[in-house]
């Protein structure tokens, strides 16, 4: 059943608003914090929604006239069978410091909003929000970014803001938010992109970036992540999306009594976002912000929803969560070697994707942060509205003292996808044969449960003559090709190392080395895959005495926890060759192929643990 609002929303919106004096701002995010009381003067409930409010009482112009309430919906279709509406023009007039000329742009017969302010050959700054906000959430950084002479894009996601609003709750799947935003930058033909993103704008940003790598110039997160769930793993549920009565009317209630539980909590809010009568998104930017916003931006956020058919994707968007799992991957991978300007800015009041623990996740992860200006501002999880013009600066002069450098060529599925191995070594008539297993497939290998395994226990398990850890490693490789599994046997087996699942990958003729791994000594592996590298990618080769060329296939950590793909460019300089050996890098005008000869590699590491294989 549609619940219908028309003529009480006003009246609702001006209770929220009163009831926002009594109980002062709350500052969360994840985790519950305390409340301060604000204004004083008592204001009943029950007498701010009993008092009549005429028609006669409405302003003009603007999202609570009746121009804009009261107006005929609309329901068109696209050709594709996607029901929509579009929020009347009225709703969108007189809203304080908005003023920018709308745009717009067709997306499988839908129309997607965007601002686009500033000089038209300016470096382009693409910014993109989440939920339940819309562009206005930048209206405080695009003058100040326009004026410094950036063309600065602020686009609506479908069924925000202006764009157009599907009926469908369905149809807000997070796939089709990465789509329409890869579609929305290729409709644009926009290149050399400066990234800005927060909340889902960061789920959906970053994940974009990751897989359209070539076309960014530098990114800059503001409370921010882009989650990884294994699969089959994911705690989150879609909820029934039916009206419930009983939820309460006003966010700050929802939010001042939900579970601190990571989980359970957005799980709470997945469900609350579904079914409360009302979700008025100013409520939820004013609860976590840290300024007390004016009536008019609290109403401004809600202007482009004058009732809850408008509401289908500000419903929704917390329940994408659950089709999250390993297609993010794949970027987490591309960003882990993106080696252009990336900064992490932070509220200090959000304690979830603000944490200082989050931020160090990605500083870490992404070797383009180094020597970049990291802040931590005094600021909830909607940072745009609480240091608007002080986090413009700081992107201004992020944006003026950092250089690109060269594109980073997209990675494929394998490209820097972090894995481990263990080597267990037997002794087969006269010669050293050691299984190869590793996570590639089945595990992720953190970091932890990799340290917590006792590798003299994993030999005495498995009668080896010894356990050689060969991890945590990264693959250099874009993809893994001509076989579903790099083991020449079509049977896959799976054992547990600790907490660790791994699968035999191969098996390693360790003779030459009398059962270790020695730097520049190659052993035979067997194995039939294909190791394919695209057109632009780097390589990295070794060249011994004889002419033979091995390129690097993964790096390790083994030796360097720090060493990142950015790194090994000049690696040469930190290795101490056998005589007459070069180290050398290069980018392939034309993709590679390394493919085994009769199913045997000749594989060799270095002194850091570097794996390269033999070009034959």
């Amino acid at each position: 059943m549609v619940h219908n609002i028309r003529e009480t929303q006003f009246k609702l919106k001006q209770s929220v608003m009163n009831l926002r004096k009594v109980i002062g701002i709350c500052l969360l995010s994840g985790i519950l914090m305390a409340c301060s009381d604000g204004d004083d003067e008592e204001i009943s409930v029950e007498d701010t929604e009993s008092s009549e409010i005429s028609a006669e009482a409405r302003p003009e112009t603007g999202p609570l006239s009746a121009e804009c309430l009261e107006a005929d919906i609309v329901t068109s279709t696209t050709a594709k069978g996607v029901e929509f509406i579009r929020t009347p023009d009225a709703c969108f007039d007189e809203l304080p410091d908005y003023d920018f000329a709308a745009n717009y742009l067709d997306i499988e017969g839908l129309r997607l909003h965007y601002v686009d302010e500033g000089p038209k050959d300016g470096e382009v700054i693409l910014m993109l929000h989440g939920q339940p906000s819309w562009s206005y959430l930048y209206r405080k950084m695009i003058p100040i970014l326009a004026e410094a002479g950036y063309r600065v894009i602020a686009l609506d996601n479908m069924g925000m803001g202006k764009s157009d609003k599907p009926l469908n709750v369905a149809v807000h799947q997070y796939e089709h938010h990465v789509a329409w935003t890869k579609a929305f930058i290729n409709q644009l033909q926009l290149t050399d992109i400066n990234l800005f993103v927060q909340d889902w704008g960061s789920l959906i940003g970053l994940r974009v970036a990751g897989s359209m790598s070539e076309r960014f110039a530098r990114i800059v997160v503001a409370n921010g992540d882009m989650p990884i769930i294994p699969t089959g793993t994911n705690p989150y549920h879609v909820p029934s999306f039916e009206i419930d009565e009983s939820q309460p009317a006003d966010a700050s209630t929802f939010f001042d009594t939900r579970s601190s539980d990571r989980v359970e909590g957005f799980q709470q809010w997945i469900d609350y976002a579904a079914s409360v009568p009302e979700l008025m998104a100013g409520d939820v930017v004013q609860k976590l912000s840290a300024i007390e916003l004016s009536e008019a931006e609290v109403t401004a956020y809600n202007a482009p929803y004058p009732n809850v058919q408008y509401k289908a994707a500000v419903r929704a968007f917390p329940s994408m969560l659950s089709g999250i799992e390993m297609q993010t991957l794949p970027a987490w991978q591309t960003l882990g070697a993106y080696h252009n300007p990336f900064m992490f800015n932070a509220g200090e009041y959000d304690t979830g994707l603000g944490s200082e623990a989050n931020q160090r996740k990605w500083v870490d992860h992404v070797p383009g942060s180094d020597g970049v200006d990291h802040r931590r501002f005094q600021a909830g999880h909607f940072i745009q509205d609480d240091v608007g013009e002080d986090l413009a600066l700081h992107v201004l002069d992020f944006l003026q003292t950092t250089a690109p450098e060269a594109p980073l060529i997209t990675g494929g599925p394998s490209y820097n996808m972090r894995y481990c191995e263990i080597l267990l070594p037997y002794l087969q008539d006269d010669k050293i044969v050691a299984q190869v297993w590793g996570t590639p497939g089945v595990d992720m290998c953190r970091q932890a449960q990799w340290d917590a395994i006792d590798f003299e226990d994993v030999a005495a398990e498995h009668g080896a003559l010894s356990a050689i850890p060969n991890g945590p490693r990264f693959f250099v490789v874009d993809e893994s090709r001509g076989a579903e599994v790099i083991a020449q046997e079509a049977e896959t087996q799976i054992r547990q190392f600790g907490e660790i699942n791994m699968r035999l990958l191969t098996t390693a003729d360790l003779s030459a080395a009398q059962g270790e791994q020695l730097p520049y000594v190659a052993g035979e592996v067997s194995r039939s895959n294909t190791w394919h590298f695209y057109k632009g990618r780097r390589i990295y080769e070794l060249i011994d005495t004889t002419g033979q060329v091995f390129v690097m296939q993964s790096f390790s950590r083994i030796s360097d926890a720090s060493l990142q793909m950015d790194d090994l460019e000049n690696l040469g300089d930190r290795l101490t060759l056998p005589e007459g050996w070069q180290f050398s890098s290069r980018i392939l005008t034309e993709s590679l192929d390394m493919t085994p000869v009769e199913g045997v590699a000749y594989v060799l590491q270095d002194e850091l643990g570097n794996s390269y294989q033999l070009v034959q």
